[in-house]
């Protein structure tokens, strides 16, 4: 009898329901679904939050909502994703005056997103052209002009060819090989907002040395008050030390003198010691010696290499 009841029943229902019952089901399955996007903006160079940003999350040219990011870096949203059988990809994209602007991909399933918090770290503008790709680098950001100088005298450029002439001279005379060698970039516009960020540029620009500074024009040379750092330095704040007046219209003949070289051949020695390369250590231990003379640190530097090494007595620093 239940066939004829079940029968019976479907004939009271009215047309059209069950194209009504499909379509209500396809509704539901791709009804918008409330999806929670948060996450944390920084700055890429010292790591902090970055408040204020504006964040935006669009899917294909359709804004889906938008915030500003709170003193703490933080962002929330909660925006309807429209449901699928597939995952959406949705856009989320972060704009603040100063940086870069950055985005990211937001993959959301069943009104999931594929990450719980999304960290975006946004670059600096001044740091947008300066992306060392050498194992051992030197970079030299922002050299302050003389107030009287007209026009771009290029100082970051052409004190970075100096100091490309001083390292080569010493290094030439050593057994490192060209591609374990350091070379010395210029990015002028890299320039620390305060003396605490000299070591978070070092360290965002994986410069095993990083020089800022001030020229002063002397008898139509240039005395530049250097500041250096590094990725592996001790302290927070950068090394001080000063040119002699040098004619950077002639790098090859010009020289930064020791007191200059000195914290920059240090930071980079200490890269090749916590790198782990510690042949190029002593070889580069050599070049520093050459240049500098005999230096307590630079001797411990070399012993600290030499006794990681299978066979001491072969290296050309040698433990005397």
């Amino acid at each position: 009898m239940n066939w004829l009841s079940n029968r019976a029943d479907s004939l009271t229902r009215p047309p059209g329901w069950a194209f009504g019952m499909a379509w209500g089901l396809l509704f539901s399955l791709n009804a918008p679904a409330a999806t929670n996007i948060s996450g944390v903006v920084t700055d890429s160079i010292t790591g902090q939050p970055v408040a204020g940003a504006q964040v935006t999350l669009s899917i294909a040219a359709n804004a889906l909502g938008a915030r500003t990011t709170e003193s703490d870096g933080v962002f929330q949203l909660l925006v309807n994703v429209p449901a699928g059988p597939a995952p959406q990809i949705l856009s989320l994209q972060v704009a603040q005056p100063g940086y870069v602007n950055a985005t990211r991909n937001v993959v959301v399933s069943a009104g999931q997103a594929d990450q719980l918090s999304y960290k975006v770290a946004l670059a600096r503008v001044e740091a947008r052209n300066c992306a060392p790709n050498w194992e051992r680098t030197v970079v030299v950001g922002f050299v302050r002009q003389p107030a009287a100088a007209a026009g771009d005298l290029a100082l970051s450029r052409r004190v970075g060819e100096v100091l490309q002439y001083d390292l080569l001279s010493e290094i030439q005379k050593t057994r490192l090989p060209p591609a374990r060698q350091p070379i010395v970039l210029a990015c002028p516009d890299a320039q620390p907002r305060s003396l605490g960020e000299h070591a978070d540029w070092a360290r965002a620009l994986k410069a095993d040395a990083f020089v800022v500074g001030m020229a002063e024009s002397v008898n139509k040379r240039f005395k530049v008050d250097l500041q250096v750092t590094g990725r592996y330095a001790d302290s927070p704040l950068p090394s001080l030390a000063s040119t002699p007046a040098m004619n950077l219209d002639l790098p090859p003949s010009a020289d930064l003198g020791r007191a200059a070289l000195a914290p920059i051949m240090l930071a980079l020695l200490k890269a090749y010691q916590k790198d782990g390369r510690y042949a190029e250590c002593v070889e580069f231990s050599v070049a520093a010696e050459n240049a500098l003379g005999k230096q307590a640190e630079l001797t411990e530097l070399r012993k600290a290499c030499q006794s990681r090494l299978p066979n001491k007595a072969l290296q050309s620093g040698g433990v005397k």
